[in-house]
């Protein structure tokens, strides 16, 4: 159970010089009060204090004298320094298409990026984008290593400033780590903070109730993960959008699938594919699980009709579609499907994968031993796996 949309993609972005101010000030510890600092910079104490609250405008004189009261040069204070190196990683970051020389290249940017932060804000998206690149490495550790350090400064920022925009991104971020190396330590902190500050944000609600889902699914507590599943989705509804929605009707059906539950999972896929109609890259993935779910019920013609209704749109998503011509071999009784795709060397490793296992059950079901032995063993060449080609994570 593992499908939604995440919304990560914040850039550091400028930080208002008065807050930036105020930020470096309580970096310096207890001599860099307003009232301390004030008065060594010879400013009216309460006329420094609205000016740094964003009351009153600040002049550049005061923002010289200020860099070297705090002993960093004008352009570190007002991110100058640093501005292109941000607009360049967030551009390779939101790139649709990267290679290996770009994720490297975003990797070093980052890594710099973290290490002449100063402040909390700037400290905690430059640790956040780090644990984005990282991800995206797959340095799975390193990546929720720096996402716990980008939560410290989210707290810190809402906490002073009562701004949640961090606050309400770094744990979904997180929790894509902890799923990848089981490890949920911190989580449970960072969710019922984003609670918190998230009562009527919808949006971030869903995806708290969607992180719980799959740490509890991890965890082997199924009918808990069900739960979250469907808050989850109600929390999306609320917030209108269409493709979060449809990820939750998503998790919820593949939820009662996991539980056996195959008639309620088809009918909340029938329900979806309404919903997703013009959402082509969500809707093949409700139309592949939806046929799933028939072949449980044995419901071969109406897993052949909607597989014909769709079969349109889904030929534009390789891996969909090989996905649906195995079943094909299935509801429609004729191995050629898959065996088409076992001996096509342009399909993904885990379509041939899967072919090779549905061949394997299809001959072996008929008693042809010779025939099933043969895709056993190409199968094995693959990968092995002891479950049913259908229950396979990833179909």
């Amino acid at each position: 159970m593992s499908t939604v949309e995440y919304t990560s993609a914040m850039s550091i972005g400028k930080i208002p010089i008065g807050r930036r101010i105020l930020e470096l000030m309580h970096e310096k510890g207890s001599a860099f009060t307003i009232r301390a600092f004030a008065d060594r910079l010879g400013e009216n104490r309460e006329t420094f204090r609205i000016t740094l609250a964003g009351e009153r405008p600040i002049t550049l004189s005061l923002i010289e004298r200020i860099s070297g009261g705090l002993r960093v040069s004008e352009e570190r204070l007002r991110q100058l320094d640093t501005f292109k190196k941000e607009e360049e990683l967030v551009t390779l970051l939101q790139a649709s298409k990267r290679n290996k020389i770009m994720l490297m290249r975003a990797h070093s940017l980052a890594l710099e990026l973290a290490e002449v932060a100063l402040g909390a804000t700037e400290r905690g998206f430059a640790y956040n984008n780090l644990g984005r690149v990282q991800f995206l490495l797959q340095q799975y550790v390193d990546a929720n290593r720096s996402w716990k350090q980008a939560f410290q400064y989210a707290k810190k920022i809402h906490k002073t400033f009562s701004d949640s925009r961090l606050l309400k991104i770094v744990p979904a971020n997180f929790m894509m780590t902890c799923a990848r190396i089981k490890d949920y330590g911190g989580a449970d902190e960072m969710l019922q903070l984003v609670e918190e500050v998230s009562t009527d944000d919808y949006q971030a609600l869903g995806i708290v109730a969607y992180t719980r889902m799959v740490m509890y699914g991890d965890r082997g507590d199924l009918e808990l993960a069900r739960k979250f599943a469907y808050q989850s989705l109600e929390h999306f509804v609320k917030s209108s959008n269409k493709k979060q929605i449809g990820y939750g009707h998503l998790n919820v059906a593949k939820a009662e699938y996991i539980l056996g539950n195959y008639v309620v999972s088809a009918e909340i896929l029938c329900t979806a594919t309404e919903v997703v109609q013009d959402v082509d890259y969500i809707l093949v993935l409700v139309v592949k699980d939806y046929v799933r779910s028939l072949i449980k019920l044995r419901d071969y013609h109406t897993a052949n009709l909607v597989a014909e209704k769709y079969e349109e749109v889904i030929q534009r998503f390789p891996d969909c579609w090989n996905k649906l011509r195995i079943m094909y071999t299935v509801f429609k009784d004729d191995p050629t499907y898959a065996y088409e795709i076992s001996q096509d060397l342009h399909a993904s490793l885990e379509s041939r994968t899967l072919a090779c296992k549905c061949l394997f059950e299809y001959y072996a079901k008929r008693g042809d031993s010779e025939t099933a032995l043969g895709y056993y063993e190409l199968e094995r060449k693959y990968l092995r796996d002891e479950s049913e080609f259908i229950d396979r994570e990833g179909f």
